[in-house]
């Protein structure tokens, strides 16, 4: 190799890691990076890269236990396939025998359609009567559920969406309500909430359409009743 090949090869490598510094929140040559949120690998990891091998292999294992999790609840539950059900309360200390993350696998049973439970998290004595339904009989679980190989959505849900009951039908658009209702903030969701009830139009706010003038700001106390200067 002569000398100018090996020239180019070390500024190709001082290129590369200066373009990683630049991404290294913590380095000093650090610029802010304006990312497509659109984009196929927004949110994911290099290809290639062993961050990505190990979002695969954690995927895989997701998998591995939400199965397990919905091959319990299926031995313990009571009903009628394919919406069994169980309470919080009894299923959290069957699974205490083997795991202390059942919450998080039954918000990622959730997530991927599998189970179905109200509110947004469940706690021990508080939820213990509130029930977990399954959405799918075990044998279609088994079925549909793969693991992507995506570290960013570990599990995919092969086929149709389930049908719903009607009771559950309605607990999720009220949730799905509520959700909503919680990301309206600020002078707009306060208008719109008010709107909502009846309530008249307040005129004494301030414009949220920043093209609108503000009115003129009335004149203090102590302006008003201020002396005079002497001439």
């Amino acid at each position: 190799m002569s000398a100018r090949d090996t020239i180019s090869r070390l500024n190709q490598v001082a290129a590369a890691n200066e373009e990683k510094l630049k991404k290294n929140p913590f380095s000093d040559t650090y610029s802010l990076q304006n990312f497509d949120t659109a984009a196929k690998d927004y949110g994911r990891p290099s290809s290639g890269s062993k961050t990505e091998a190990r979002g695969v292999r954690a995927g895989i294992h997701v998998c591995r236990e939400i199965l397990y999790l919905c091959e319990l609840i299926d031995q313990n539950a009571e009903g009628h396939e394919p919406n069994r059900w169980i309470k919080f309360g009894k299923l959290f200390t069957i699974y205490s025998y083997y795991s202390d993350k059942l919450v998080g696998m039954l918000i990622r049973a959730r997530k991927y359609g599998l189970l179905h439970f109200e509110g947004e998290m469940l706690y021990q004595r508080q939820d213990d009567n509130k029930n977990i339904t399954m959405l799918y009989s075990l044998s279609d679980i088994r079925e549909r559920m793969k693991a992507s190989g995506d570290p960013k959505n570990c599990v995919v849900i092969e086929g149709p969406p389930p049908v719903l009951p009607p009771d559950i039908l309605a607990a999720k658009e009220a949730e799905e309500a509520a959700a909503k209702q919680r990301r309206m903030s600020g002078a707009a969701g306060f208008a719109a909430i008010s709107a909502s009830k009846g309530a008249p139009e307040r005129r004494d706010r301030r414009s949220l359409d920043p093209a609108v003038p503000l009115p003129a700001a009335p004149p203090s106390f102590c302006m008003a009743f201020a002396p005079k200067p002497e001439e």
